[in-house]
C-alpha cells in the first residue's frame, strides 16, 4: 500500500513513522508513540497487523 493509497481511507493527513531493528523493538515505540499523542489529546488510529 502506498502512503497516498493510506491517506485516501483517513480523515487526516498526518500518519507517524517509527523505525526499528527488529519487530518486538517496532512494537515498544508503537505503544510508547500511541500512549504519547493520547496523553496529549489526540486520538490515535492504528492500521495494519499491531500486537499490543
Amino acid at each position: 500500500m502506498t502512503r497516498d493509497q493510506f491517506m485516501a481511507r483517513h480523515e487526516a493527513n498526518h500518519l507517524n513513522v517509527a523505525y526499528a531493528p527488529d519487530a518486538a523493538t517496532a512494537d515498544k515505540a508503537l505503544r510508547a508513540k500511541a500512549a504519547l499523542f493520547e496523553e496529549l489529546g489526540l486520538r490515535v488510529q492504528l492500521c495494519g497487523d499491531v500486537s499490543l
